[in-house]
């Protein structure tokens, strides 16, 4: 009996410690799997970009230069008017942020109707435009409406705001002041993704103008560098799954694993002992 206990034990220890290992192709970044030659090393990969569309939520930095104070600093409200005289707007730029003053307080926020409210302008549609689009929008408008032909005027967001959550070291919400960004610099920014982190089902959930989308992506895997999820959106919500591995409890590494071993064995050969004395 006490043979038999021994070797099913033995069995046991074997299976766990070959399931307990985590292989490096499941930890490894953009990986050519499938060894396909368009994606060789020093080949040159077209990346898949998508111009960004804005909505509900977003905040733009809006500013509108001319030669003429005047023309431009009625569509600021009071406070980017007050702050911005006598620096950037005294020489027809507008400074929309009002220096270092918070986007959050002073940015244009589009609301939930996807609308963007500039003074003496009013109320704009801008959910559904890129920031170019906007621009020329408002440049239009300001022509038409106000008789500036004298007006260039600059939209673009305050940076590119996402959250990420799961097996990551450094989780929650994350602010790239950059006009573009990738989902690696995301994972890089959140620093890195941990040992028991799925790297292959990566979810990324996304906003639409008509709902949300939840995308799977495997950051182990060359092909993601031609995918247009490759490059976040502001909004995004990446969630990191663990692995299986984590309902065994086992260590991360193999040392860890071996130690966890050798302590089952310990106490197992301790019982063992009590029971034939």
């Amino acid at each position: 009996m006490i043979k038999l206990f021994k070797q099913l034990l033995l069995l046991v220890v074997i299976v766990a410690a070959a399931s307990s290992c985590i292989p490096n192709e499941k930890v490894i970044y953009i990986q050519n799997k499938e060894d396909v030659a368009e994606l060789g090393l020093d080949t040159l990969i077209e990346l898949s970009r998508q111009d960004y569309r804005l909505q509900p939520n977003d905040i733009l930095l809006i500013n509108f230069y001319s030669r003429e104070q005047t023309a431009v600093e009625k569509f600021y409200p009071l406070l980017l008017r007050t702050n911005a005289l006598g620096s950037n707007m005294a020489r027809g730029g507008g400074g929309g942020n009002g220096g270092q003053q918070n986007l959050y307080f002073t940015g244009y926020n589009v609301d939930k109707d996807g609308n963007v409210e500039i003074n003496a302008l009013g109320r704009i549609e801008a959910a559904g435009l890129t920031t170019e689009e906007l621009k020329y929008k408002l440049e239009d408008l300001i022509r038409e409406q106000e008789g500036v032909n004298d007006i260039l005027v600059n939209v673009k967001l305050d940076g590119i705001r996402y959250t990420i959550f799961g097996e990551v070291n450094a989780p929650g919400p994350q602010t790239l002041q950059q006009y573009e960004a990738n989902l690696i610099e995301a994972i890089a920014t959140s620093g890195d993704l941990t040992l028991n982190a799925n790297r292959a089902h990566v979810q990324i959930i996304r906003q639409y103008p008509d709902g949300v989308r939840i995308h799977e992506v495997d950051v182990t895997e060359r092909k993601l560098l031609q995918s247009p999820l490759y490059f976040l959106q502001p909004n995004d919500i990446i969630y990191v799954p663990p692995l299986k591995i984590r309902e065994l409890g086992t260590g991360e590494s193999a040392l860890q694993t071996f130690a966890a071993i050798v302590g089952v064995v310990s106490g197992t050969a301790l019982i063992i002992s009590i029971i034939n004395n």
